[in-house]
């Protein structure tokens, strides 16, 4: 940024036109007016803002996809702005959105394609173009598909060029298409959501804490999340006088103004829910209405819950049974506006499906479904889209355990188990596994299953094909690298969501790629090519929104064009509390506070199939070690942003957060550096970090910000920040959704 060099008259008179205080009455000088038209450039120049050419997009700092309108000067980006007409954010960007224009500038991008010419890991390239690099990838892959079959390819996607990367499989013939945010965030969750509901959370989720009475949050940290919207909608309900229940070890930015914290003993959540609805039922606290009218298997439900009372709860999650009662009578009395919210990283202690139906039933009980501040109904845009032809799903069997008469038969076949392709490319069975391509996904710093068995499982590869905007250390240990244009370089498919106010947003490229750089769709419809598949590749971003516009009505067109957002709001998202009928797609059209699907599976493969979530006892902490518990940080998305140098100035590192018992029992004090050290392998961490002792931490438990402790050295300013978590979390599984198990892992806390 240049310097402005400005005179003391100068000032005075950009003072005076700027409003600030009083200056043009006490010095006598000239009108904001008249000195814009006078001959005195000088000053004139500062009283006008060229805000520059305007594209719009949505960001992927995250993958929350906010308005942006990027304003470029000369063909460079100077301004990224919130759209305010954009649901998902109303105009405001959060620290990692404003930082977006530094990551597409960041020197320390991949700028070509590359091949690896070292060893893996050492992160020698040599420099190719793109015709090369699509042959390299076919000379490569090929064979490997001759004489494997196509199942021999795995790949994992994370980012808005999903749907190109998951063509691109299919087309090849492979199943094994893998999505991270299902068995290593959501997965639990949402599984739970469709057993008790019929449909997800889904990323954009459905709760109305803007106009809630009472938030009941079992973890999730709304204050410190990667959703704008779902930040201001949890400020704006707490400035409207909701209370709010908050359930966590740990005291997060969301928990500073609970009514209530409670300080549960970890991987205990579905014993306290449980205490919950038993008090609920007991004391006859629910929406005998709604039950009755809407819910399936209460009779069921009320028997089997008896044996959880608020008494039994306590001792298990070790919050007093008072406050349980009283923090279920505070919740009924506030229904139907209200809300339970479980976590959104549903990968904690093995026993998560169950844990977050239970938090589901809680929902059903008070009959919140459909009425303000409580779960609105998302609708979808009124508009009959473009549809084009994709390759169907192989039927091949998945390397993964997921799909019917697998191990993990609910687990679904069009997401797969990220750590099960994982541990199918250690052990090479049921079949070889011998290519990976990675689209944005970085399993070394991720939470994966395990992180040293990523390291052998790689060695078990003949090819890793990565396509990203940025080294990260899997990238580091691929063999072709394929680099993707970040967001704000190039056009994408209009996103559509399905909302409670539902809505089109467009992104078109605001400049043209800074490096040899290409999105997604070209990436991929140019390996297809090579293998002749690219006839699934025919409807390119520019095709898709050109598509898009001819569907739509010609106010509609004008709008979208204008503001780069249109949005349908004629529609309801409180059909209960306006007096209209429910509709639940499960399969009896209710609410299942009692699964049926789950009868077999639980008469087979016993309580953790249970129809009725049934109370497992988290796994116990070995001697003299400690439970390690990770969650995100503000400041970053993931592992994706930690070179960014705007956030790194925000947080560069990751305390080790103790109780202050623990560390006297040690004999530490705030500020020590100290390493941690993985309990069942023996990995220490090669990076010190300093001890946070406070008592927001239960004792017997450290916490860690996710996504730091980089060892890429093409990272000039993330290099080596930080302790990464993948290193010491666990490698289970919830047995009913096969996603990930991560808080199961412990840790020793030893001098630096």
């Amino acid at each position: 940024m240049s310097r402005l060099n400005i005179d003391r008259r100068g000032f005075l008179k950009l003072a005076s036109a700027t409003g600030v205080a009083g200056v043009a009455g006490i010095t006598g000088l000239p009108s904001p007016l008249k000195a814009a038209s006078t001959k005195d450039q000088k000053s004139a120049r500062f009283l006008k803002y060229d805000r520059g050419v305007l594209s719009p997009s949505f960001c992927e700092m995250c993958f929350w996809n906010c308005g942006v309108n990027v304003y470029t000067r000369n063909g460079k980006i100077h301004k990224l702005e919130g759209n305010r007409l954009n649901p998902n954010n109303k105009g405001h960007l959060c620290a990692k959105g404003n930082a977006g224009i530094q990551s597409t500038y960041d020197k320390d991008r991949i700028q070509s394609p590359l091949k690896r010419v070292g060893k893996r890991g050492e992160g020698k390239f040599k420099k190719i173009s793109w015709d090369e690099a699509f042959e390299l990838v076919h000379t490569k892959l090929n064979p490997l598909i001759q004489k494997y079959g196509p199942q021999t390819l795995a790949t994992f996607m994370h980012g808005t060029g999903e749907p190109y990367i998951h063509a691109l499989t299919k087309a090849l013939g492979s199943p094994n298409i893998t999505i991270p945010a299902y068995s290593q965030c959501l997965g639990s969750r949402e599984m739970a959501w469709i057993f008790t509901f019929g449909t997800g959370v889904s990323g954009h989720e459905t709760y109305d804490m803007a106009n809630t009475k009472h938030m009941m949050i079992f973890g999730r940290n709304m204050a410190g999340a990667i959703q704008v919207r779902e930040a201001e909608d949890f400020a704006t309900g707490l400035a409207s006088g909701a209370k709010l229940t908050y359930i966590d070890p740990r005291l997060s930015e969301s928990c500073v103004n609970a009514t209530d914290w409670l300080q549960i003993n970890p991987g205990t959540d579905l014993a306290l829910a449980l205490g919950v609805i038993n008090a609920l039922i007991k004391d006859l606290l629910f929406d005998a209405d709604f039950v009755t009218k809407y819910c399936y298997g209460f009779e069921e439900l009320k028997k089997h819950i008896k044996q959880y009372t608020p008494q039994w709860a306590s001792k298990k999650c070790g919050i007093d049974a008072k406050t349980i009662e009283r923090i279920a009578w505070d919740f009924a009395k506030d229904a139907p506006n209200v809300v339970a919210i479980p976590a959104r990283r549903m990968t904690r202690y093995g026993n998560d499906v169950q844990t977050v139906r239970a938090i589901a039933i809680i929902n059903a009980l008070v009959g919140n479904w459909g009425v303000p501040g409580g779960i609105w109904v998302r609708s979808s845009v009124p508009v009959k889209l473009p549809e084009y032809d994709e390759p169907k799903q192989p039927k091949t069997r998945r390397a993964d355990g997921a799909g019917k008469g697998e191990k993990y038969p609910l687990a679904p076949v069009s997401l797969g188990r990220t750590n099960g392709i994982y541990e199918a490319t250690l052990t090479q069975k049921p079949y070889p596994l011998k290519a990976w391509i990675l689209y944005g996904t970085n399993p070394i710093n991720h939470s994966s299953s395990g992180v040293n068995d990523i390291f052998k499982a790689i060695e078990n590869l003949d090819l890793i094909i990565a396509i990203d905007t940025q080294f990260s250390d899997t990238v580091m240990y691929a063999d072709i690298v394929l680099p993707e244009s970040t967001y704000l370089e190039r056009d994408d498919a209009p996103h559509v969501q399905k909302d409670k106010i539902p809505f089109i947003a467009l992104r078109k490229a605001a400049i043209k790629p800074i490096y040899d750089t290409r999105g997604c769709f070209d990436i991929c419809k140019g390996i297809a090519k090579k293998f002749e598949i690219d006839k699934w590749f025919e409807n390119s971003p520019k095709k898709q929104i050109a598509d898009l516009f001819k569907v739509l009505t010609k106010d509609q067109a004008d709008t979208l064009s204008k503001d780069g957002v249109i949005k349908f709001e004629n529609v309801d998202p409180y059909p209960r509390a306006s007096g209209g009928e429910l509709k639940f797609t499960t399969s009896t059209g209710k609410v299942q506070l009692s699964v049926p699907v789950l009868d077999d599976m639980y008469k087979k493969f016993g309580d953790d199939f249970s129809p009725i979530p049934i109370y497992k006892d988290p796994i116990t902490l070995p001697k003299d070690s400690f439970r390690l518990l990770f969650g995100k940080t503000p400041f970053h998305s993931h592992a994706r942003t930690q070179n960014n140098w705007v956030l790194l100035e925000l947080q560069d590192d990751t305390p080790v957060w103790m109780h202050p018992t623990d560390a006297k029992k040690l004999g530490f004090k705030d500020g020590d550096m100290v390493n941690l050290i993985n309990t069942q392998t023996g990995a220490k961490s090669d990076h010190s970090e300093r001890l946070k002792v406070t008592k927001r931490i239960k004792q017997g438990s450290v916490f860690i910000h996710h996504g730091f402790g980089h060892r890429t050295k093409a990272w000039s300013r993330g290099y080596e920040k930080g302790t990464g978590d993948n290193y010491f979390i666990s490698n289970g599984f919830d047995p009913l959704s096969g996603a990930g198990a991560f808080n199961n892992g412990f840790v020793k806390v030893v001098r630096a």
